[in-house]
């Protein structure tokens, strides 16, 4: 089983933004030295609690920062985007770095309407529209013919061949269905619906069709994982967590990540409490072997070829011990060099 991260440039509420950045970096580089497959990058747009806004310029970063881990978004935000400057973008990180790029494309705006229009510059494009866009982009990136007619004569003229490995990111059917169709991987946001998501990735096995860019299905699950030496531990480190989810549904965005003594002086109502109780079932959370069992139990559940994990806590130092532990108990090894092999 591969084991990836998906990191979100966390903001503490002790911390500065620039640490946010060196931490991110601390983490892609033990990463590798751990055995993780791949190292992703998130977007967000105002936000006081995560810091990537332009995980392009941060997948430059942690790929020079790195030497064999595959680097990738998870993932841009094409809504707020045009196809083609992506595709040059993207094909410059495959040219400089090869075989080691990752695009991984979210539908949603990943921000407020008002952020939404800031970045459009206008009225966000609707997302009737996305699936030609996202087409668009793969043509761009493969040099096949646009789903846009009026673009059919454009290409990337000075980029070496290849090309990065896309994936289509989602929480749904639709986006299920859609990377199915134009042959794509898919990475299904487990954090984002932690109830239904086994018939979404069984879904898109069955109905993938193969693409000129993929021959056949790949599937991954991203999760919420938070792992100590102890259970007890682990939940603690969790009550960081809890309040940002607090935070997040009373509409302050702008919080930093708040500490485990924020957390535990915090007067929660009791629909707070109620929206915890729902919303750690999207957390798996424990000892090495607890969660080591939920995740395999999880990955045949979902059919996933891998698992991407995301740990979102306040202490970088529990951040980083949670995916030592990880890597430990699934055995994980870094692969040298001459061996690693994109996929």
């Amino acid at each position: 089983m591969k084991l990836s991260v998906l990191d979100h440039s966390i903001v503490a509420s002790d911390s500065q933004t620039r640490a946010a950045f060196q931490n991110t970096v601390e983490l892609a580089r033990a990463a590798e030295q751990l055995g993780y497959h791949r190292f992703w990058l998130a977007e967000h747009h105002g936000s006081g609690h995560f810091a990537g806004v332009a995980p392009e310029i941060l997948v430059a970063h942690v790929a020079a920062a790195t030497s064999r881990i595959r680097v990738g978004t998870g993932g841009v935000l094409l809504s707020n985007y045009s196809p083609f400057k992506v595709a040059e973008v993207f094909r410059l990180l495959e040219t400089l770095h090869p075989n080691r790029i990752d695009l991984g494309i979210g539908r949603t705006s990943g921000s407020t309407d008002l952020v939404a229009r800031a970045l459009a510059y206008g009225p966000p494009m609707n997302n009737e529209n996305f699936p030609t866009k996202l087409e668009d982009l793969v043509a761009f990136l493969s040099g096949t013919t646009p789903a846009t007619p009026e673009f059919e004569k454009l290409s990337l003229k000075t980029m070496a061949p290849g090309m990065p490995q896309v994936w289509a990111l989602g929480s749904g059917e639709q986006s299920a269905a859609l990377a199915a169709r134009l042959g794509l991987s898919f990475c299904f946001a487990h954090f984002f619906n932690p109830i239904h998501g086994g018939p979404v990735t069984r879904g898109y096995r069955e109905r993938f069709q193969p693409s000129h860019v993929q021959a056949a299905p790949n599937s991954a699950v991203s999760v919420y994982v938070i792992c100590a030496p102890t259970e007890q531990e682990a939940r603690r480190i969790a009550r960081s967590s809890d309040l940002l989810t607090i935070n997040t549904r009373r509409g302050r965005p702008e919080a930093p990540i708040p500490s485990i003594e924020e957390a535990e002086a915090y007067a929660y109502t009791p629909e707070d409490l109620a929206t915890l109780e729902f919303d750690r079932k999207r957390v798996v959370c424990g000892s090495p072997d607890q969660v080591k069992e939920q995740l395999l139990r999880m990955a045949a559940e979902f059919q996933a070829d891998e698992l991407l994990v995301t740990t979102i806590v306040h202490d970088h130092r529990a951040r980083m011990r949670s995916y030592e532990l990880l890597a430990d108990a699934f055995s994980l090894s870094s692969t040298p060099p001459a061996a690693q092999a994109a996929s």
